[in-house]
């Protein structure tokens, strides 16, 4: 029997079928606390006991994912109540967030909004190394040496570039000045991957490196992407390709996790050397078989299970969302690892999610 790093490396590294497909998964922060409520035994905390809990194939080491704002650890806390908190962070975005429950944040402006301020401001602050950002670096070494020591498939993860981009920006001032400021974007995100490249440099030194990298970079809605297939070639590609080289470079292959409809980048994707792609979200009108139609074998592919069909708590609904795509996997011999496609949200029931395991265990081999 192959091991779970056995297998994810077959499907992720090699895009090979092994014995079943891979197995992962992720949640909102709220879901395990509502499922303790359902049985799910107290121990498991959060989403980082749950890989050991499902049996998950793949797992992450914890505070590999750096601050990379230019004021590390900044949360200027401007307004609370019982429910919200107004903040300004390390890019003096300032945004209302959720405290007891996922959702996204609402923005209520930004600084970084023009390549002036950004040159006066916060591109100093990115050009050197600050190991700091990954704080307690032995608490770091010992959750890396005790992972590795499994036989999951460990990664590291951070976001990437247009995920920056959109955090530091706004949406507006970045699609306006993918437009009309083209030069203050390349130069962003030149000095965003250097930072990148630089900090996990310094990491796979220092700590070790893992079985590869898991990448989180949104560049779509759910019914058109951020931005044109042109703009992405040339504004964001370069970038991906240099960060996924380097991670070549370190022998490790790269997982990119992209919501909403990202299907007119799939060339871009593929080209830019990514290994995995996830979660390519049903809820966009994408399907794993057009995109390993597209794109051959030469991609492993992560989730594509429509978490509305979860959500209804209804198993002859999850039974027709999960059973066909798992067997066009299966007849087209397609490398993937079986996710929702995005998180499991506090609205699907334990007992929903391990049917859907149970269906995965009766059905994922090859």
């Amino acid at each position: 029997m192959q091991t779970s790093r056995e297998i994810i490396n077959a499907i992720i590294r090699d895009k090979q079928c092994p014995e079943r497909m891979g197995l992962h998964e992720h949640y909102w922060a709220e879901t395990i606390g509502e499922w303790h409520k359902q049985g799910l035994p107290a121990y498991v905390k959060d989403g980082a006991d749950a890989p050991w809990y499902f049996n998950y194939d793949l797992n992450w080491v914890d505070g590999t994912w750096f601050d990379s704002s230019p004021i590390r650890g900044q949360n200027i806390v401007l307004e609370e109540n019982d429910d919200t908190v107004i903040s300004i962070n390390g890019w003096g975005n300032k945004s209302r967030n959720w405290k007891k429950r996922s959702g996204t944040p609402e923005h209520l402006g930004f600084d970084c909004t023009s390549a002036e301020i950004w040159r006066a401001k916060y591109r100093e602050p990115l050009l050197s190394l600050d190991p700091a950002r990954f704080g307690d670096l032995q608490k770091l070494k010992n959750d890396y040496k005790r992972k590795m020591s499994t036989d999951r498939w460990i990664y590291y993860s951070n976001v990437l570039v247009s995920e920056i981009l959109r955090g530091a920006l706004g949406d507006v001032v970045m699609l306006e000045s993918m437009y009309m400021d083209p030069d203050w974007i390349k130069d962003f995100n030149d000095v965003l991957t250097n930072h990148l490249i630089m900090h996990y440099d310094w990491l796979f030194r220092e700590v070790g490196k893992p079985d590869g990298m898991f990448i989180y970079e949104d560049m779509g809605y759910t019914g058109a992407p951020f931005f044109s297939p042109e703009l992405q070639r040339e504004l964001i590609f370069p970038y991906h390709k240099r960060f996924i080289g380097f991670c070549h470079d370190n022998g490790l292959p790269l997982v990119m996790h992209s919501c909403g409809k990202i299907r007119p980048f799939l060339q871009s994707i593929f080209d830019a050397g990514v290994d995995c792609l996830q979660v390519l979200e049903a809820k966009a009108g994408q399907h794993v078989a057009e995109f390993a139609e597209a794109a051959g074998n030469k991609l492993a592919y992560m989730g594509n299970l429509n978490i509305r069909a979860y959500e209804t708590n209804d198993r002859a609904k999850l039974e027709a969302e999960i059973l066909p795509k798992l067997d066009t996997v299966r007849k087209n011999r397609i490398p993937y690892v079986f996710h929702s496609d995005h998180s499991i949200p506090a609205s699907v029931s334990l007992a929903t999610y391990e049917y859907s395991l149970h269906l995965f265990k009766r059905y994922g081999y090859y």
